[in-house]
């Protein structure tokens, strides 16, 4: 018997038959890369401002843009062609790193990024990467980072246990560390209602704070600052539905949770990071230029249609505009 844990880790990153192994690309769900080239370009702009904040202290100072979970390298593509092409002065002092744990899709986007003439270093986990100064960011990459299970229980929270036939049990916790997650959740649990806890995204951050020397850190997810006894409860998402199954044909189907950005903000505090700007995305695109992409697609024609609800999609209330956030936070020297 294994914690539900360790079965997500299994059904999504099993190098042979893990999701993200044989996913394909938007069959799923789209990611806002995916959906259109703009939401990369306004985020280089951001990115860019962070850089050139960083770069005061020390004007001569070599930089660095590290992408963390880059997949097959779209984002990271549509970043350094914005940073080429509005930002030369410092697209030509910056440093770009790929952390990506799939060996496929990282070779993928090494190639595609020096097919465009960017030189890049890749590795397949933070705790390689040398400390740096500049900006690490990532997209969709802390919920899919696994997750522990909760379950109330008559009057209890208890760990929830995937068994051989990959069935759901409850027992003790696993982990100490779980133990004041139990507690703060003990009596606002309903009977088999479930909370998931990210013990992985907040060591993440903690890997993540370690390699920064100074600049910033940017996550950009789909979750909230969840309140105290405020249940986040996982979801399996097939073919651009909500599945309720959740170890229904492992690795057929992404296992995801929302991001607790409240606990991510205080490991962040903990782990010497302090709190540059918590917003939605839509706010986040909307301050960074996003309406006039959506002008520039103007047009009576069906792709220009087409594109305009990609880009609007991506600031749209019942699309990604607000259930996705973008938290930034600062490392000082």
């Amino acid at each position: 018997m294994r914690s539900f844990r360790d079965f997500m880790e299994s059904a999504l990153y099993d190098p042979e038959r893990g999701y993200y192994s044989i996913r394909e690309k938007a069959a799923d769900f789209y990611t806002a890369p995916e959906l259109h080239a703009a939401f990369g370009a306004v985020l280089a702009d951001r990115l860019a401002l962070l850089l050139e904040r960083t770069a005061k202290t020390e004007p001569e100072r070599r930089l660095h843009l590290v992408e963390a979970g880059c997949g097959d390298g779209t984002l990271a593509c549509q970043v350094a062609r914005r940073l080429r092409e509005k930002h030369p002065g410092l697209a030509a002092r910056v440093s770009f790193i790929l952390i990506e744990r799939g060996r496929k899709d990282l070779t993928t986007a090494v190639r595609r990024l020096n097919a465009f003439g960017v030189n890049v270093t890749a590795y397949t986990e933070i705790a390689k990467v040398a400390p740096f100064s500049g900006v690490l960011y990532s997209n969709e990459l802390l919920d899919a980072l696994p997750v522990h299970l909760l379950e109330g229980r008559e009057g209890k929270v208890l760990e929830v246990f995937i068994d051989g036939a990959d069935r759901a049990v409850c027992g003790p916790l696993s982990r100490p560390e779980l133990a004041a997650h139990a507690a703060a959740m003990t009596g606002s649990l309903q009977e088999g209602e479930r909370h998931a806890v990210g013990l992985e995204a907040k060591a993440w951050l903690k890997d993540a704070s370690s390699r920064v020397e100074e600049g910033f850190i940017v996550s950009i997810d789909y979750g909230k600052r969840f309140a105290p006894g405020t249940a986040n409860p996982p979801r399996a998402f097939h073919r651009h539905a909500v599945e309720t199954e959740l170890t229904r044909e492992p690795g057929a189907q992404d296992l995801t949770a929302s991001v607790d950005f409240e606990a991510l903000i205080g490991s962040g505090e903990a782990a010497g990071l302090s709190l540059e700007s918590y917003e939605s995305q839509s706010k986040f695109l909307i301050e960074g230029g996003l309406l006039s992409w959506i002008e520039a697609a103007a047009g009576d024609d069906s792709a220009s249609y087409r594109e305009r609800a990609k880009l609007k999609t991506l600031i749209h209330p019942e699309g990604m505009g607000e259930v996705f956030k973008v938290l930034i936070q600062r490392k000082a020297k």
